[in-house]
């Protein structure tokens, strides 16, 4: 990608105060027979395993969601070619930000991350996103009201397991009304599997198949940033 402006990497200093290396997370996912399909890519901080970006603010997510465009994508070797990378991303991202200049829409599927309120203006954004060659893909969906005005434009949507236990297997039957291949999260055992092989999943991400495998990018540079 040769844009003049590229994602900034992000060391948050509530988290590391003098961080020296780029790191990045990765996670498989699966089809049943265990044949790759794509990858998830998560923000990782040198000294932190996971982290629970999820409460963060939007802001500092929105930060998150950069440097792992930046830690990705414009540092080699490639880590993602040549499956697809699903990317989380908020709506006030998709909203004040190029993803378009910061991603390839053959190689990125945008994520919206389920806390995203999507107002009409974040839906006609989505829609604009996926005419020019994005696929959309819709985390931890649970039916809500938002999630429902986004399902229409869905190519993927990810249902966690432990969603699943709680609302029961209707929640799948909403997930699949537009079509969209739906993705099985927090399979963990064979077990798991099992029962989301006989709910009629397409794709399985967990400890079943690979824990997210931190990798590191290199030493940090000019194009980092604390902030």
């Amino acid at each position: 990608m040769n844009h003049q402006v590229r994602p900034r990497l992000w060391h948050p200093p509530h988290l590391v105060a003098d961080a020296t290396r780029v790191l990045v997370a990765r996670q498989g996912i699966f089809t049943r027979d265990g044949e790759a399909h794509g990858h998830e890519l998560l923000y990782r901080a040198e000294g932190h395993g996971g982290l629970a970006i999820d409460r963060w603010s939007a802001a500092d997510q929105d930060r998150a969601t950069e440097h792992v465009l930046a830690a990705t994508f414009w540092r080699d070797p490639d880590i993602t070619s040549p499956l697809p990378a699903f990317v989380n991303f908020t709506g006030s991202y998709l909203l004040t930000r190029e993803v378009e200049r910061d991603c390839d829409a053959r190689r990125v599927v945008v994520e919206i991350v389920e806390s995203t309120d999507a107002t009409e203006a974040v839906v006609d954004r989505v829609a604009a996103l996926k005419r020019r060659g994005f696929r959309i893909a819709l985390d931890d969906f649970i039916g809500t009201a938002s999630q429902q005005r986004l399902l229409p434009l869905a190519d993927y949507v990810k249902i966690d397991w432990r969603d699943l236990v709680m609302l029961g297997p209707g929640l799948v039957g909403a997930a699949r009304a537009h079509g969209a291949l739906l993705v099985a999260e927090r399979v963990e055992d064979q077990e798991i599997l099992d029962d989301c092989a006989r709910l009629g999943f397409d794709l399985y991400q967990g400890w079943r198949f690979e824990p997210a495998v931190t990798l590191d990018r290199g030493a940090c540079d000019e194009q980092a940033a604390v902030a």
